[in-house]
């Protein structure tokens, strides 16, 4: 089974992380994969941290594990942070697959999605 991590900052803010979740829950509805599970976790500052997500996942079956980081920039977060959770993983479940995507500002669609917000929405 493959498992797709949401993998945002965290806020001291409820509501700020209450969206990541809805994210997630937004895209399990959408998910049409059978052999695909979706969560989220955070860096810092809440709950589910990156390790108790995964590793919750990895008990329940998941073997290729593949993290999405919800950042905007290539900053210390996505450059070393998130890799140095990730290695953690990786020597404790040497038999799992991990691999950790592009992180959202360098996708190439997010060029047209910010173009989209200018359109009239009438």
């Amino acid at each position: 089974m493959k498992l797709l991590v949401i993998i945002a900052h965290g806020s001291r803010l409820e509501s700020s992380n209450k969206e990541i979740q809805n994210l997630a829950e937004k895209l399990i509805i959408n998910n049409i994969d059978d052999n695909l599970k979706i969560t989220y976790a955070f860096l810092e500052l809440c709950e589910p941290t990156i390790y108790k997500s995964i590793k919750n996942e990895i008990v329940n079956g998941c073997n290729e594990i593949e993290v999405f980081p919800y950042f905007l920039a290539a900053g210390k977060h996505v450059k070393d942070d998130i890799p140095k959770e990730i290695d953690k993983l990786k020597e404790e479940y040497p038999d799992i697959k991990f691999k950790i995507l592009p992180h959202l500002g360098s996708c190439k669609e997010i060029v047209p999605l910010i173009f989209s917000q200018l359109q009239d929405k009438e």
